[in-house]
């Protein structure tokens, strides 16, 4: 009798969960929704993704980060001035935003695919790129396997180099398996995910400034987290398994486009020591400390960041 009480309170709390964590995710998406702007969509072999296109001139591809909750709403700042000088492309990588959320093991190689994808059937021309973050290492991989495709590229706080260069190890791989898993995963995803949670990483970790923090800012990344429903946890699995890091010091050499690095000077996720790295095994990168800044120059000193990238890509 106690083991059949046992079963019973066992499939109640499994049953509870999965309730609780489906209801999060609808509530979660639904501010989100309504929110959604005019987009475009570019289906592509492993689902639809989202993208707006602002402005006219030369092309200029906007590429996020890849945080919990990212998407292309990072540019918001940047968007209003880039686009009275160049044809911008705002994209929400697979597992992001608006765009399809397979359940898949998400790659280094995957999103170089997506991005010369995007640029030779959207775009189909060569293109200016700023991307940030983890996505940078993508930028420039794509860079480096189809030239042609880039003219210059903007990188800020790239990865690729550091830590984050390490490849999946047997424990990072359990971890992938354990958030990949129904019950256990979507609960760890739905704690990492919740406002409290979002609130302490962007204000500890993203931004520097608690001003650049609102609650229009906490929503887009709460809602664009839920947006995907259970599956958005397999982007995650893939992160913290490590399956997206990449060692770029090989394919820095490569690169015979001109690259200007941005950084903050106060990033603690990619520390500001790593430029010198950077700069190091390529001296000819042009780079820009931003002084009032953590992992998000862009969002906290735009009007600095702005004019820098405007010149950078216009100057020959």
């Amino acid at each position: 009798m106690k083991k059949k009480n046992i079963l019973i309170k066992v499939i109640m709390a499994i049953s509870a969960l999965t309730i609780i964590n489906r209801t999060l995710f609808k509530l979660g998406s639904y501010r989100y929704k309504k929110i959604q702007r005019k987009y475009k969509t570019y289906s592509w072999k492993l689902g639809k993704i989202h993208y707006r296109v602002e402005g006219r001139g030369l092309p200029l591809l906007l590429i996020h980060g890849i945080g919990n909750g990212a998407s292309s709403y990072e540019w918001r700042k940047n968007i209003p001035f880039l686009s009275k000088h160049f044809r911008v492309y705002s994209i929400d990588l697979l597992g992001f935003g608006y765009s399809s959320r397979p359940k898949i093991t998400y790659t280094a190689y995957l999103y170089v695919q997506l991005i010369q994808d995007f640029i030779k059937d959207v775009i189909k021309e060569p293109v200016f790129v700023i991307a940030n973050s983890q996505s940078a290492s993508f930028a420039l991989m794509s860079c480096a396997m189809s030239p042609g495709l880039f003219k210059k590229l903007i990188l800020i706080s790239p990865t690729g180099i550091d830590k984050q260069s390490k490849y999946p190890e047997p424990k990072t791989k359990i971890i992938k398996k354990l958030i990949e898993t129904p019950i256990i995963g979507t609960t760890f995803y739905q704690v990492i995910s919740s406002k409290p949670y979002i609130c302490y990483f962007l204000k500890n970790k993203l931004y520097r400034s608690r001003y650049s923090i609102n609650s229009s800012l906490v929503n887009a990344y709460y809602g664009s987290a839920h947006l995907g429903g259970p599956s958005s946890r397999y982007f995650l699995a893939s992160f913290l398994g490590e399956y997206l890091n990449v060692n770029v010091r090989e394919t820095l050499r490569k690169v015979t486009c001109p690259i200007c690095i941005i950084w903050g000077r106060e990033n603690e996720l990619v520390p500001l020591k790593l430029l010198d790295e950077w700069t190091l095994l390529k001296p000819s990168i042009t780079s820009y400390i931003f002084d009032k800044s953590k992992a998000m120059p862009h969002e906290e000193e735009p009007l600095y960041f702005n004019e820098i990238c405007k010149d950078f890509l216009i100057n020959k």
